[in-house]
């Protein structure tokens, strides 16, 4: 049976679940795939099993996860597989002991909670309206049931029951948001003196020997990157062609669906004249006001120009330029009372005064336009391609799930699934861990194609999603691993990096010397002047701070203050080479009261998310120092 645990999850479906199961993607395992005799379980937590499968499933979702957040950043070969899979038995292990502590508690969920959330999902929607077929080829591409994805989600919404009880109702202290405040809050200033690593380029030369050592000693970064070519099958939906013919009933049912889609509502012109009263106006302020507009309805019917009142009259600037015009609006767009008169009156009919949130109106329509139902013959077409697409989509998802049933029951070959689907074997240009051409431009391609089952174990890859109904499977066809670049091609390169390595070793040696020098006592005045150099100073800054560089500002909080009026000294080298000389001279702690009331409440809050964060820990920290937990070996 093929396993329904994608590579990728990142589709167009894979940010649901990151948004929806955040906190729990996963708790027991899908048992019911397994019978008793073939059981294989990655932990078990107080007697629960969690199945390997789902340990595999979680893990596949953080490193999509991580992927997606490093973007063109992201290199499969600086992942620690090993780590990666830890932090997944981690992560089930948390949420199996926050689902038995909030099922012991007695918290429940609601089928009507459950569906709710779903009916949130945009992915699941059409024009803005669930879809049940969307809701259901959404799940079957991640090889996942309406009821199971259901369970899944009943069960995170469980565990948000208590997290967010726990977070979100920590309370932080005034004393605690006094002594944190008088930390974050705080200000330094310091002075520093920069020995740049220019002044030590001059002083060096590599000898060939010291050359042919950092070669040696460093030849895993002189190397061929190691490069494959593969075999892959593609399927995209709008390359699929359909059987049969669009049936005419077919069409006019599926315009009298989406009857709204072809409906352009009435729209109204009109302009205004209005007379502004607050809504809590006392009764003489409001008359009076009634009294203006029934002053101004009497100048139009004794035949005064509307647009000339209007720029005289009207409290409304945005249109009482402009004679009082609004432009056209549809139902909707304006206030209750307007609207209901609005669309009440004929073209040129004057309305009497009208009151609303915002006063009182005199209001005249200018134009209309009426309701424009386009007919069924001129939407046709767009109905006929809006069912092929729909047809395809069915005949794409039917075709991902022979796919990868054929890939997995014949791991070693594309030829059954290519026969099968009428589908052709194509091959790649070389690609490397960065990528290449063609699919090398897909790094969901490149990171199936270098994991160990496809790249070592030769094994055909599970379904890579590549783009909405495009997804392709592969397979290693040449592989050719890295090689070491000979010396000759490259003793440029190899002297340049032992000619930078050499400056700043006397960089750094120069500079611990003459710290060694501040710290006995001599000024850092003295030191600079020695060096012919001149010192910086900060001035008063906060930890956020970007200047004078945010190593040094980070350096400088971490220093302990000065102590009886003698400055605090380090010195660090900076990542370009430079090295730096920091005397700590003034620490201010940070003063709550100087802080408006809307800063203090946000310093409060945030504090207070803090601490909640903290005692969700501290929960799971005694969960799991109670609980029975067994780890699966999964080596064999």
């Amino acid at each position: 049976m093929l396993l329904a645990i994608r590579e990728r999850l990142m589709g167009i479906f894979g940010w649901v679940l990151l948004g929806l199961l955040a906190i729990a993607f996963s708790f027991f395992g899908l048992n019911w795939y397994f019978q008793d005799d073939a059981r294989t379980y990655a932990v078990t937590v107080n007697d629960v099993d969690v199945a390997l499968g789902e340990h595999q499933r979680t893990y596949q979702l953080l490193r999509s996860r991580m992927q997606s957040l490093m973007g063109e950043a992201y290199d499969p070969a600086r992942i620690d597989e090993a780590a990666l899979k830890k932090n997944a038995l981690e992560q089930l292990i948390r949420e199996q002991l926050l689902l038995q502590e909030a099922e012991a508690e007695g918290f429940l969920v609601s089928k009507q909670l459950v569906a709710a959330q779903i009916d949130s999902v945009d992915a699941f929607k059409d024009e803005g309206v669930f879809s049940k077929q969307k809701y259901e080829t959404a799940l079957r591409l991640q090889g996942m049931s309406p009821g199971e994805f259901e369970w899944r989600l009943s069960r995170e919404l469980t565990t948000k029951q208590i997290t967010n009880g726990i977070v979100q109702t920590a309370q932080a202290t005034p004393a605690m948001l006094d002594a944190v405040y008088r930390l974050q809050g705080q200000q330094r200033r310091f002075r520093y003196l920069k020995l740049p690593l220019a002044r030590y380029q001059d002083q060096v030369q590599p000898s060939d020997e010291e050359v042919q050592q950092y070669y040696e000693a460093h030849s895993s970064e002189f190397m061929t990157p190691e490069r494959i070519r593969v075999q892959y099958l593609e399927l995209k939906s709008d390359e699929l062609e359909v059987i049969g013919d669009v049936e005419e009933a077919e069409l006019q049912a599926l315009y009298q669906e989406q009857s709204e889609r072809y409906v352009t509502e009435e729209e109204r012109r009109a302009r205004h004249i209005l007379v502004q009263v607050a809504g809590d106006a006392d009764d003489e302020t409001i008359e009076a006001a009634r009294a203006r507009a029934a002053t101004a309805l009497e100048r139009l019917a004794s035949g005064e120009s509307f647009e000339a009142l209007a720029g005289e009259l009207s409290d409304d600037p945005g249109s009482a330029a402009n004679g009082g015009d609004l432009g056209f609006f549809a139902r909707g767009m304006m206030v209750p009372e307007f609207e209901s008169v609005a669309f009440g009156l004929e073209m040129g009919e004057r309305s009497e005064i009208v009151r609303s949130a915002f006063g009182f109106h005199i209001i005249e329509v200018t134009d209309i336009k009426p309701e424009v139902v386009k007919p069924f013959a001129e939407v046709r077409d767009e109905l006929v391609d809006e069912l092929l697409a729909g047809q395809r989509s069915d005949r794409f998802y039917d075709l991902s799930e022979q796919l990868s049933n054929l890939a997995f029951e014949q791991p070693d070959t594309l030829e059954g699934a290519a026969q099968a689907l009428d589908l052709e074997i194509r091959t790649s240009e070389w690609l490397t861990r960065e990528g290449g051409t063609g699919i090398g431009e897909h790094a969901d391609v490149v990171a199936a194609a270098f994991t160990e089952d496809v790249l070592n174990n030769g094994n055909n890859s599970e379904p890579v999603e590549v783009a909405d109904d495009h997804l392709l499977v592969l397979r290693v066809l040449d592989h050719e691993r890295a090689a070491a670049l000979p010396l000759d091609g490259i003793r440029g390169e190899v002297r340049a990096k032992v000619h930078d390595e050499k400056a700043r070793t006397l960089a750094r040696t120069h500079g611990e010397d003459l710290l060694a020098s501040l710290k006995s006592g001599t000024p850092l005045d003295e030191i600079a002047a020695t060096e012919s150099l001149e010192s910086q100073e900060s001035g008063l800054i906060d930890r956020r701070a970007v200047q004078p560089g945010r190593r040094l500002v980070q350096e400088a909080f971490l220093m302990a203050p000065p102590d009886g009026g003698q400055a605090s000294v380090t010195g660090l080298a900076l990542g370009s080479g430079d090295y730096v000389l920091l005397a700590l001279e003034e620490v201010r702690d940070g003063d709550l009261s100087a802080l408006t009331d809307a800063e203090r409440e946000q310093a409060s809050r945030e504090l207070s998310r803090i601490q909640g964060v903290a005692e969700m820990a501290a929960l799971l920290d005694d969960l799991r120092s109670k609980a029975k937990i067994v780890i699966h070996d999964q080596s064999n």
